[in-house]
């Protein structure tokens, strides 16, 4: 079966109306190609190349051949994209990680410059209430070194807590500052935790010991008797014994022969015994001789003053600190102010 073939459109012409030059008769006309697509490598659109119009009156390259062709082509160029998309998603994945992890990194950095500001600020109030408690245990020691009982330096002391503790630690971030300062805070820390035990052990020692206390601070000017020692024979000869006596003024007593008792009642109330005059103190009935109050807390301290001292000294320690050799403490506002400088560099 022949093909048909077209007339020719218009006289002399050798193109049809689509642009396509017509073949001689007895041929076929050639397919068009499909115009060819390239791609941008940035990933710009594609770019349409037009082929030239050809004239062909050879044998004429088959359809399947074309196709496979034109196929060839889109797969390469879908290989291209392939490749570009997946470099471009490669380069970006690492950039994307450094440029999160950098920001993650300054996050932190910032985060550890706000809490440098933070510690600076509460450090800064904690050496401030440390400073007060440290004037307020002088005053006192002064007041107990005059004879007076701190009524008032005791109130004050239940108003001073130094706001500071490991709390204040947290949510700054420290992990970022150098060792030796995390040390420093650490230490400090613990400092204030103890200066406020410390603190709250005085005060209470000193309020529940205020009997004894004033009946102390008042013998400085009015001293009372509470000791005496009964002569009494020994094994190998005289020897004392140490007897509780009914509280007396050194100074005596009005309507008293000599201001002072002239014989005492033992604890059980079955002995009476007299006081010492003269003569032969192992001859007659047991006789007592009073006991000098100011040598009784020498040889026989009391414990409150014992404990009193023991705590003062330790208070001492932690707010002024210890120069011992092997033993040396920095005192808590000279560690406070060493930590703020480290903490101003945080940042600069």
């Amino acid at each position: 079966m022949s093909a048909s073939i077209p007339p020719p459109q218009g006289v002399g012409s050798p193109y049809s109306n689509s642009g396509v030059p017509m073949s001689a008769p007895g041929s076929f006309a050639p397919v068009p190609s499909q115009p060819r697509q390239s791609y941008d490598p940035m990933g710009v659109a594609p770019v349409v190349q037009v082929p030239a119009p050809m004239h062909i009156s050879a044998p004429m390259i088959g359809t399947a051949e074309v196709e496979a062709e034109m196929a060839a082509v889109r797969s390469s160029g879908r290989q291209k994209v392939i490749v570009l998309a997946a470099v471009a998603a490669v380069v970006g994945g690492i950039i994307g990680f450094a440029v999160g992890g950098l920001s993650e990194k300054n996050k932190v950095a910032e985060a550890a410059v706000i809490g440098a500001k933070a510690l600076t600020a509460e450090i800064d109030a904690a050496n401030a209430a440390a400073n007060k408690l440290h004037e307020v245990l002088a005053a006192a020691g002064k007041s107990l070194k005059d004879g007076a009982y701190p009524e008032n330096e005791i109130k004050d002391l239940g108003g001073i807590n130094i706001p500071f503790d490991g709390s204040n630690l947290a949510g700054k971030s420290i992990g970022r500052y150098r060792p030796q300062l995390i040390t420093m805070l650490i230490n400090y820390a613990g400092a204030t935790v103890k200066a406020n035990d410390q603190k709250d052990r005085i005060r209470s020692l000193l309020t529940i010991s205020k009997e004894p206390l004033q009946d102390m601070l008042a013998s400085k000017t009015n001293p009372m008797v509470h000791w005496g020692v009964a002569i009494q024979s020994g094994p190998q000869g005289p020897w004392g014994a140490l007897q509780p006596l009914p509280a007396f003024s050194v100074n005596g007593e009005k309507g008293k022969a000599g201001g002072w008792p002239s014989e005492f009642t033992s604890g059980d109330g079955k002995t009476t015994m007299r006081r010492y005059v003269s003569g032969d103190p192992t001859r007659g009935d047991a006789q007592i001789i009073p006991i000098a109050p100011q040598t009784q807390t020498v040889v026989c301290p009391t414990d409150t003053l014992v404990r009193l001292r023991r705590e003062l000294s330790e208070m001492d320690k932690v707010l002024v600190g210890d120069e011992t050799p092997g033993q040396e403490v920095q005192g808590l506002a000279t560690l406070g102010d060493a930590i703020k400088k480290q903490l101003a560099s945080i940042g600069s």
